[in-house]
């Protein structure tokens, strides 16, 4: 009598044809090869910052190139962290287009005011503009506005 179990057998063999996928190795290598870009990447923004920091301190305003660079740049990670969690197979720069700062909104909004401008208070911001109006408060009855009460009627 035969005691193997044939659904353990076809697991096993499963599992050797997943492992022995050309396509998932090589993703691991890309995988290998974009989280190095990503920290170097790290070390360009901590020179970036630097620069900025800088450059603002004796400027009074950020280098506007270099803000559009870290724009890019703060894509270019985002890309490569979409492509490292499976969340996309697409594989960014340098195997497609470098971010460029017109495809998509700012991740943060550009200041061109100089730091020591005076600043206003910030005002809030509503979404919906029937949500900004006042609304009316009910009227309130007083004693003039209100109907007088009539006497129960007496009953003989």
């Amino acid at each position: 009598m035969d005691t193997t179990n044939h659904g353990e057998m076809g697991m096993s063999g499963n599992l050797k044809q997943k492992l022995t996928r050309p396509s998932i190795w090589l993703r691991l290598v890309w995988m290998i090869v974009l989280a190095i870009a990503f920290n170097v990447a790290e070390v360009v923004i901590v020179a970036v910052v630097v620069f900025q920091f800088l450059a603002t301190l004796f400027t009074r305003k950020p280098n506007t190139q270099f803000t559009r660079f870290g724009r890019n740049l703060a894509r270019y990670l985002q890309q490569i962290t979409t492509f490292l969690t499976f969340a996309t197979e697409e594989k960014p720069f340098p195997f497609s287009r470098w971010p460029d700062e017109p495809h998509e909104e700012p991740l943060v909004v550009e200041n061109d005011k100089p730091m020591d401008s005076n600043p206003k208070k910030a005002e809030p911001v509503v979404e919906n503009d029937e949500a900004a109006k006042p609304k009316k408060a009910a009227p309130r009855k007083t004693t003039a506005t209100r109907k007088p009460r009539t006497p129960p009627k007496k009953t003989s």
